[in-house]
């Protein structure tokens, strides 16, 4: 039996004290953080598979999902965006830029900021990735029923959410 501990709660579920812990029956603690980096390094490792074929990183198969989506970002917004900071930002555009997945305009409402936008290569290799990376993520989350897994993408939301 697992017990589901919550902190700020006082007493878990099962009436034992707080320890902020996940309690497995062998007596084992598990932390949340070390929950969540293992289920994540086993959607990670699957999603990189497939971007690292098509020579692109996890960070800049994030940066490209993202401009896809959204559309032309400045450079702090898409920080804010992909929670990856500045100069690894910039490198990762700069990459981007050269192999002609991206491209940078001056913003016709403000001349002072630049926007960053999807080239149409890059917009193809976004379409074609999109499915096979939401593929790999449901064979990821297989274990969870459709209920389960996208509870756990709310719950994922509000954590990851400010």
């Amino acid at each position: 039996m697992t017990m589901l501990s919550f902190p700020g709660f006082g007493k878990s579920v099962l009436g034992r004290e707080e320890t902020g812990m996940l309690q497995e029956d062998q007596g084992r603690s598990v932390s949340h953080v070390d929950l969540l980096r293992r289920a994540t390094a086993g959607l990670s490792q699957r999603v990189e598979g497939i971007v690292t074929a098509a020579d692109l990183t996890l960070d800049n198969w994030r940066v490209l999902h993202a401009l896809a989506e959204c559309g032309p970002l400045s450079m702090s917004d898409l920080a804010s965006r992909t929670r990856i900071t500045g100069p690894t930002l910039t490198r990762i555009v700069d990459r981007l830029v050269e192999r002609a997945l991206l491209y940078r305009n001056v913003d016709a409402a403000d001349r002072r900021r630049v926007l960053v936008h999807v080239a149409d290569r890059g917009r193809t290799l976004h379409r074609s990735l999109t499915p096979r990376i939401a593929a790999a993520e449901r064979e990821g989350l297989a274990p969870l029923s459709e209920d389960e897994a996208l509870t756990l993408r709310r719950l994922l939301e509000r954590l990851a959410t400010p």
